[in-house]
């Protein structure tokens, strides 16, 4: 099993890495030319499987990665490879390699697959690799500069790939951590090959929503730990590119979703194992950054356009929706640069370390601990939805939160409970959710007109009606907390599958 740390860098700092004291001179500088294959249907990609063969000094060397996972920014991949004796592949001798594997087998043993394979890109790079010591754990280092090629697209590669070769993944964080005090790095969640896929099928980078949570049923408490923590911190890694793109709204939308899963998981976690404050502290700026931005976005999108369908509303509104784009746009940017910042590589990175280090101290079984967490997060819920009253919009606030944070745990422990009863649960908690977060619009959109007028006197009228007619829908429109109140009450929390 293949474990690496995948990092990125701007060109004009590689100079610092290839003179950096850590590493001292290059060990070897290959350049490396791999045409990867697949079936015009993708079979390979399909099956999470890549296949690659390269020159290396002046050898053909067939590859084939698959399954595996990216967990804290670590990509673990099966990965089997031999010398072939062409630049094609030799599907016979790959079969040979993977042995008993029936069931990578099974995916090379798909009809015709042999005349059906063809080069779809490649992947041509200077590679310069050193080999390094770090605690008492051996790791190769390769920087690799180049290009991916489809056709005639072609897209920039200047990464660096960190591999363990022997001792604690840990080292591998260790050793970005300290380049990281002079060398601005970002980790890399997408390997070479799907970035290459990307170019095949004409993709970008859509927005990645969270993914279900897979755990046994006997699961203890450290592999919950570090599956439902990973899986947070893949919903916020896999929406960054995009994020820093700024082509979609609804990316950042899903980063800030992960984050405020992170954190809630966080919380469950808490009393078992908590995370050190510089870590909580990085989190909530975190949260802050993409959530002022999505904040604005929100306002945009949806709020302003109540205003706009009301009587009258259409007057002067395109001046306080300008003025909203450009604001939204602003913090949209300042969310990018946090991203592209040392100190959200660094987060992740510590996050990472911290991660591998806590788990293997939780013991227990983890049915038995989510059961009671439920339970607690249950009746914390109806309390706060008892006290709910329109008169105090902070109350409709809290029980939103509760009724949020009981839904990401029950998504977290989701595997481990009766599908129909914890899908009703979930459903019932989502609707809650919607409903108070619409009020919880208006109550931001206000704060948000409020300053909007402060910066912009010369639009204040027209913003100051917008604040009105929120306000007066609000007060018109109150959400109905009775009945709310009374479908939460009427929940009850699913059954453990064993």
């Amino acid at each position: 099993m293949e474990v690496e740390l995948k990092l990125l860098l701007a060109a004009q700092d590689n100079d610092k890495l290839l003179h950096h004291p850590l590493l001292g001179t290059p060990t070897r500088v290959q350049q490396l030319a791999a045409r990867y294959f697949d079936t015009p249907d993708l079979h390979l990609m399909r099956h999470g499987a890549g296949l690659r063969v390269r020159k290396i000094d002046g050898e053909w060397i067939q590859t084939m990665k698959a399954g595996g996972s990216v967990q804290s920014g670590l990509h673990s991949r099966n990965e089997w490879e031999g010398a072939v004796d062409r630049s094609w592949p030799r599907l016979g001798k790959l079969r040979k390699l993977i042995g008993d594997d029936d069931h990578w087998l099974a995916i090379l043993d798909a009809p015709d697959l042999k005349d059906r394979l063809e080069a779809l890109f490649v992947v041509d790079v200077e590679r310069h690799l050193w080999e390094v010591e770090v605690d008492g754990n051996r790791i190769e280092v390769a920087l690799d500069v180049g290009h991916i090629e489809r056709k005639s697209h072609r897209v920039p590669v200047n990464e660096i790939e960190l591999e363990l070769k022997e001792g604690d993944a840990a080292g591998l964080y260790a050793l970005a951590l300290q380049l990281l005090e002079d060398i601005p790095l970002r980790i890399s969640n997408i390997n070479k090959a799907q970035r290459g896929y990307m170019l095949v099928r004409e993709t970008g980078h859509a927005p990645y929503r969270a993914q279900a949570v897979k755990l046994p049923s006997d699961a203890g408490m450290a592999q919950a730990f570090s599956a439902i923590l990973d899986n947070c911190i893949q919903h916020i890694q896999r929406n960054e590119l995009a994020v820093v793109e700024g082509h979609d709204p609804e990316t950042l939308h899903q980063m800030r979703v992960g984050v405020r899963r992170l954190r809630s998981a966080l919380k469950l976690f808490d009393a078992l194992a908590p995370c050190t404050p510089q870590l909580a502290e990085d989190i909530a700026w975190l949260g802050t950054q993409l959530g002022t931005a999505r904040d604005w976005d929100v306002l945009l999108s949806s709020t302003l356009s109540r205003v706009e369908a009301a009587p009258g509303g259409r007057h002067g509104m395109m001046d306080v929706q300008a003025l909203a784009l450009a604001t939204a746009q602003a913090k949209r940017r300042e969310a990018a640069q946090a991203i592209l910042s040392p100190r959200y590589t660094r987060l992740m990175l510590t996050l990472g370390v911290w991660m591998l280090h806590t788990a293997p101290l939780l013991h227990g079984v983890a049915a038995s601990f989510s059961r009671h967490t439920l339970q607690t997060l249950h009746k914390k819920m109806l309390k706060r939805a008892h006290r709910m009253d329109n008169g105090d919009p902070a109350s409709a606030h809290r029980t939103r939160i509760a009724t949020k944070r009981g839904r990401y745990a029950l998504e977290f422990f989701h595997a481990l409970y009766r599908d129909k009863g914890a899908r009703a649960y979930l459903q019932a908690l989502a609707a809650a959710q919607e409903e108070l977060g619409q009020h919880n619009d208006l109550v931001v959109a206000e704060r948000l007109l409020q300053e909007l007028a402060q910066q912009h006197a010369d639009a204040a009228g027209a913003i100051q009606f917008a604040r009105g007619y929120l306000v007066a829908q609000q007060a018109a429109q109150p959400a109905d907390l009775a009945t709310l109140r009374d479908s939460l009450q009427a929940l009850r929390l699913p059954h453990l599958k064993h």
